[in-house]
């Protein structure tokens, strides 16, 4: 059975699993909002933007990017938990460099992660061990009654275990920014940290009218001069 609660124009989708409790216990509740401007970060923004898609930040544990999702169902993967990461809440904002507007994320909790890093200062180093019975849940953290934040996607969902959220029902177009970010807690006031995988579902981008117009053209005067050969 789940039910359905009107959140802030929100149509929150909650399973009726047990609500997680005990020592060492960690949960988290993840925010998709919406940011100002789009694109690229420009001279006069207030935060540091980066994009979805980003081979730059590899995580230095194993030499591989977390973040390669390019098209739908591709998995990227990160560590997230308590304490969060303050400097990703307050300063550093998303956009979407993919080829394809966002209709929905979908964050899985598979396991317990070491974090070596400081991802305060760009600096990414975790490790995932797989556990899909890992104390780790997507719940209520501010209080407010229901889970997850989102004035993007107007459906969550969380799955019956509590390892699983999906934001749906919104869009997030090519260029467009966005936080990315989970509020986090812990029963015992210890550090944990959650291993995630995360993806996005959408559809792939259809070329302006005036995009259209150049490629042709461009296309054009290609042919005429292959038609006419090379210049004497």
């Amino acid at each position: 059975m789940r039910s359905f609660w009107p959140v802030a124009g929100v149509v929150v989708a909650l399973a009726s699993a047990p609500v997680p409790s005990g020592a060492g216990t960690l949960t988290m509740e993840a925010v998709f909002n919406r940011a100002p401007g789009s694109g690229p970060m420009g001279p006069n923004d207030p935060f540091f933007v980066t994009t979805l898609y980003n081979l730059d930040f590899p995580n230095l544990a194993t030499g591989e990017s977390f973040a390669v999702s390019t098209a739908p169902g591709e998995i990227s993967n990160y560590a997230a938990g308590f304490p969060r990461d303050q400097g990703l809440v307050d300063a550093v904002r998303f956009y979407n460099n993919t080829q394809y507007k966002i209709t929905s994320f979908t964050l899985q909790i598979v396991g317990k992660a070491d974090e070596f890093g400081n991802p305060d200062a760009g600096i990414y180093d975790f490790l995932i061990t797989p556990d899909p019975n890992v104390s780790a849940f997507w719940g209520d953290v501010n209080g407010d009654g229901a889970v997850g934040l989102s004035n993007i996607f107007n459906t969550i969902t969380l799955s019956d275990n509590g390892k699983r959220i999906t934001f749906s029902d919104g869009l997030i177009p090519v260029n467009g920014r966005f936080t990315d970010f989970t509020f986090s807690m812990t029963d015992d006031g210890k550090p944990f940290k959650a291993g995630v995988h995360a993806w996005f579902d959408g559809v792939k981008a259809v070329p302006e009218p005036a995009t259209v117009t150049l490629l042709l053209l461009g296309l054009g005067v290609a042919g005429a001069a292959r038609r006419r050969g090379p210049a004497r």
